[in-house]
């Protein structure tokens, strides 16, 4: 009985002094920056799961073991850690990394390292810096943020796609892509990261420099962008939730002639579009077809987050869905997506992390099933060529489409309004995007880590659509009447206006017709058609990297790092197609008519294979002066055996003055050098050294035979880039003022080119490696903190880029390779010129450029179809940025421009061609005097005096087709998007809403350029390799200006 009594005296004992143990800890965490509290910081006992958050106040209170270790953590500060002492109280200041020199970047093959430490250009984005301008893609966030970081796009539908070029092009031939490496969380992804949600995104950096991304080899040759998404944190689970509601409008659209009817030379003709007819009657009605074609636009998202977890684990999980309807009807995309990341530290040496990122969109684009005949339903060019003394909007008659006229030569190119397609016709495409990848650290002694990563990352995607039909052939009319079926040329006559009439007001086709429509290619589809596709691509990447530090003495340190990367990606995509639906209304394959072997069935299949190893050696003392030296070999699946492996090295160095000659005072703060010089390889597009065939229906069997139009390649080498770069690094002023400065050099050799050939050879044309190429440009990011208080803080930043790319070398007596064709308008790379040229139609000219005119007062033209009239290429890209904070209120806004670079402008053409341009008005009719020089017959030039008539004819004769004369300046300045916030937490302190901020956002608010087109920041093609076609305005869908409503709520 003695020893029970003992035993529960001593457990009672032990209880209670188990709560003896227990301590109460508060205070209060401050941002050192501003001494503002800090919302939702992280308190974690150290080992354990107990933890909390911050209030809206920056209080906390926590009971924990005496003598624990408090842990306190927040985005974008640094960590502190703080033993209790037997205190109850304990105030903590978080010193912000986001602007300290020793700030944290994720470098080369996912590894982390300070800034001070590289030698190389690189630059980060944070979270609230891409979310400020609500944009949909992120991509575009980066516009006017980053120097030397050009981003365009095809237009402002949402499924208008986005180019990212890094410090000028490398590739001139159209098959190479020339966009930056994409990495998520330390692993390669294909393709553009678009369907990542900028709400899940904690900073984007970019790697700019060969030397930056030499480890992640040839895919990485125009740079790498380094995307980090959000992860757990320890601590008490925390929400956050994001609503946004945006209205789009489209602006820049183009002004319209609004006093000439359609025709043809100046005479009225009902069956002719455009307006190249006489005046319109008095009192006669006009349309507003493009303001009525066109709708505001509604963008709408919404995501929930969730993050929490122990020392041991955390974990990050995000749901959001958007809808964006665009200006354009039924041009839309609904995207919904999820992401869970996790993070398990299994014991002191071994840490597993995991991430999904699965995506799911469905969208119609306004292109998605057209008629590839004359009727244009479907594209901007109808719209604006449509006439303006007719209603766009009155599409239909009688359940069929409402034809403007029924044409008497050609009735299957009689228009109908673009709208009935946008109503009638169907088109949805489905993607679905999952993107894997599992990391595992393992540190079996101090100073090393070895980690191995996995990353699959799938996409499927589909597309359905059909085309209703535009005319019935369940009813086929007679034949003509022939003049031997009557007795006199009256009677025939009659016979024939009456058959006339009648053909002309129905949807029907006569015998004869009707068979001549459904055997051409560019007509068949007018009586329904049907089209399904589907695609799939994988790309599974596996990479192992050794990483040691070697600590010496006088603080000498060596870091080794080892690794090997293989890639695996494999694509296969299919397409059917059919026609003439049998039962009207059913639009399926099962229900088409007519199935073309030749053209109606596809099956492709792709693959690629690439392998890699590398590693780098980086020597430091002190931190102050560094040198590093990485190597690379690749083995690809696109070069040719023999001369696979290759190899390519970089060396870096830099040295932090400031410091090692104690050169530090109240004015300098900090100051580096750094230089580097870097090689890398770049493969070639896959299938190049195949033979290629094509069906021939005109064999006897039906057979295949060789192209000769298509390429071939004999032999090839990857292309080289070798690049060197010196940059500068200085703060001033305790380093509130923030300078870096950069200057480089990149030359690319063997470059990869497509080029014509002999006919005897069999063939057309050759891919082999002729041509070099040069980028040479300048590079500035200025940051100044003009205050910085605890109610009140304003910075501003400015970036400035400048790249001259060259086309040094072409093979053979080549002067220019020639990219996407535009009528008579070419991106080109031309020779001892730009690697962005632009080449087409131009006048004769004098050797000072002035136009040659005849005798008769009409300017002649340049015979050759292919002379350099333009460049692409700005002469510098800027941007400005500044954030001002007022005690709950917060301001942020960007202006972004550019000096100098040409824009194509080909919408303008189409007006001018059309008869629809605005300055019709003004010059149509007109007597005027061309500028030019008329050649005497001594060899001399007068300035000419003759007049001339600006009628049809001399419009579209010697000014339309013209290309020189739709080259413009494409200078700007925009304000890109002003963001006005206000802090609402003080007004929901007494509820579980820990954090409550609405803001408002004003995107694309101002233009000023003397472009005429839509915008000066187009790509008509985001997807074109080589000179691409940035620059090249060609009836894109109008930009939009946006005003957003955004409420942000953490609980």
């Amino acid at each position: 009985m003695k020893r029970a009594i003992l035993i529960f005296v001593g457990f009672f004992l032990i209880w209670q002094s188990g709560f003896a143990q227990k301590v109460t800890i508060s205070g209060v965490v401050t941002s050192k920056d501003d001494g503002l509290p800090i919302i939702g910081a992280s308190i974690v006992e150290k080992g354990t799961t107990n933890g909390t958050v911050t209030n809206f106040d920056g209080i906390y209170k926590l009971s924990v073991n005496q003598g624990a270790t408090l842990v306190f953590t927040y985005v974008g500060m640094t960590k502190q850690e703080h033993k209790l002492t037997g205190e109850n109280t304990l105030n903590v200041v978080l010193n912000s990394s986001s602007i300290a020199i020793e700030e944290v970047v994720v470098t080369a093959m996912g590894v982390k390292a300070e800034k001070k430490k590289l030698n190389f250009a690189v630059q980060s984005v944070n979270s609230d810096a891409l979310t400020d301008s609500r944009s949909a893609n992120f991509v575009n966030s980066l516009q006017g943020k980053v120097a030397g970081v050009s981003v365009t796009r095809s237009g402002g539908s949402p499924n208008a796609g986005s180019q990212v070029i890094i410090r000028g092009i490398s590739s001139i031939n159209s098959s190479q892509s020339n966009e930056p490496l994409y990495i998520v969380d330390g692993v390669p992804v294909a393709g553009g990261p678009a369907n990542i949600n900028p709400n899940d995104i904690e900073n984007v950096t970019i790697l700019k420099g060969a030397a930056a991304a030499a480890l992640y080899g040839q895919e990485a040759a125009n740079g790498a962008i380094m995307i980090t998404t959000k992860q757990g944190v320890a601590g008490k689970i925390s929400t956050t939730f994001n609503a946004s509601l945006q209205i789009d409008q489209p602006v820049r659209l183009p002004e319209i002639q609004q006093i000439f009817s359609p025709g043809s030379l100046g005479f009225y003709k009902p069956l002719t579009g455009g307006g190249w007819g006489p005046l319109l009657n008095d009192g006669e009605q006009i349309y507003d077809n493009i303001g009525n074609f066109f709708q505001n636009g509604v963008y709408q998202k919404y995501d929930l987050s969730m993050s929490g977890g122990s020392e041991s684990f955390q974990s990050y999980a995000s749901a959001n869905y958007s809808s964006n309807e665009g200006i354009v009807p039924d041009d839309y995309l609904k995207t919904f997506g999820f992401l869970i990341k996790t993070s398990f530290k299994i014991n002191n040496k071994i840490t597993a992390n995991f991430s999904a990122n699965i995506t799911n969109n469905t969208s119609r684009s306004f292109e998605s099933m057209s008629p590839s005949t004359s009727l244009g339903a479907g594209t901007i060019s109808s719209v604006y060529s449509w006439p303006i003394n007719d209603d766009i909007t009155d599409y239909e008659e009688n359940g069929w489409p409402r034809f403007r006229y029924l044409s008497e030569t050609a009735k299957e190119d009689s228009p109908i309004s673009p709208l009935w397609s946008r109503y009638k016709d169907s088109g949805k495409n489905k993607s679905t995007r999952n993107l894997l990848s599992g990391t595992v650290s393992y540190k079996p002694i101090k100073n090393l880590d070895i980690t191995g990563r996995v990353s699959y990352d799938q996409s499927n995607s589909s597309y359905d659509g059909y085309m209703v039909p535009r005319f019935d052939d369940s009813v086929i009319l007679p034949n003509a009447p022939k003049s031997t079926d009557y007795a006199t040329p009256e009677l025939f006559a009659t016979a024939l206006a009456t058959y006339n009439t009648y053909y002309n007001s129905v949807p029907y086709f006569s015998e004869e017709k009707i068979t001549s429509v459904k055997s051409n290619v560019d007509t068949r589809d007018l009586f329904g058609a049907y089209r399904y596709s589907q695609s799939q691509s994988q790309l599974l990447t596996a990479s192992v990297i050794s990483t040691y530090k070697l600590e010496l003495e006088n603080q000498f340190n060596v870091e080794f790092l080892a690794g090997a990367e293989m890639k695996m990606k494999d694509g296969v995509s299919s397409v059917m197609k059919g026609r003439d639906f049998i039962i009207p209304g059913i639009y399926s394959m099962s229900n088409v008519n007519e199935v073309t072997k030749v053209e109606d069935a596809e099956l492709n299949h792709s693959k690629r294979r690439i392998a890699g190893t590398f590693g780098e050696v980086r020597g430091d003392y002190k931190g102050l002066v560094n040198l590093s030296v990485t190597s690379r070999w690749d083995w690809s699946s696109t070069i040719a055996s023999s001369y696979n492996p290759y190899f390519y090295p970089s060396i870096t160095g830099g040295i932090i003055y400031s410091e090692l000659f104690n050169l530090a005072n109240e004015w300098f703060s900090y100051g580096k050098v750094r230089g580097n010089f870097a090689r890398v390889g770049k493969d070639a597009p896959a299938y190049l050294f195949d033979r290629k065939f094509t069906q021939y229906p005109t064999l006897p069997d039906g057979g295949y035979g060789a192209d000769p139009s298509k390429s071939v390649a004999s032999n090839l080498l990857p292309e080289i880039s070798d690049s060197w770069e010196i940059g500068f690094d200085s703060r001033f002023f305790n380093n509130k003022t923030r300078l870096d400065l950069a200057y480089y050099s990149t030359a690319v050799h063997n470059q990869i080119v497509t080029v014509r050939v002999s006919p005897a050879s069999g063939y057309i044309l050759q891919t082999r490696n002729e041509g070099d190429i040069k980028n040479e440009g300048v590079e500035f990011t200025l940051e100044q903190d003009i205050v910085k208080k605890k109610d009140l803080s304003w910075t501003v930043a400015a970036n400035f880029g400048l790249n001259r790319g060259t086309v040094m070398d072409l093979p053979d007596d080549i002067v220019e390779i020639l990219g996407r064709q535009y009528g008579n308008i070419y991106p080109t790379a031309y020779l001892n010129g730009s690697t962005t040229a632009i080449s087409g139609k131009d006048y004769l000219r004098t050797d000072d450029g002035q136009v040659i005119v005849g005798t008769d007062g009409l300017p002649k033209i340049n015979p050759t179809k292919s002379v350099l009239i333009g460049n692409r290429e700005p002469d510098f890209l800027l941007g400005l940025s500044t954030n001002f904070k007022y005690k709950d209120f917060s301001l942020s806004m960007l202006i972004d421009g550019r000096k100098g670079g040409d824009v194509v402008n080909l919408t303008g053409k189409g007006l001018w061609s059309s008869g629809q341009h605005k300055a019709l008005e003004f010059y149509r009719g007109r007597q005027i005097v061309w500028d030019g020089v008329v050649q005497q017959a001594d060899g001399s030039y007068k300035q000419n005096t003759t007049p001339i008539v600006l009628d049809y004819k001399t419009i579209t004769d010697y000014y339309t087709e013209v290309s020189s004369n739709f080259i413009e300046d494409g200078s700007y300045i925009r304000l890109s998007y002003v963001t006005l916030a206000y802090d609402l937490s003080k007004l929901v302190k007494k509820t579980s809403i820990k954090g409550l901020k609405v803001s408002v956002t004003g995107n694309n608010l101002f233009l000023l350029t003397k472009y005429t087109g839509s915008d000066p920041q187009i790509n008509a093609s985001t997807t074109s390799g080589g000179t691409g076609s940035m620059g090249i305005d060609n009836y894109p869908v109008p930009n939009t200006r946006g005003f957003n409503f955004t409420l942000n709520a953490n609980f």
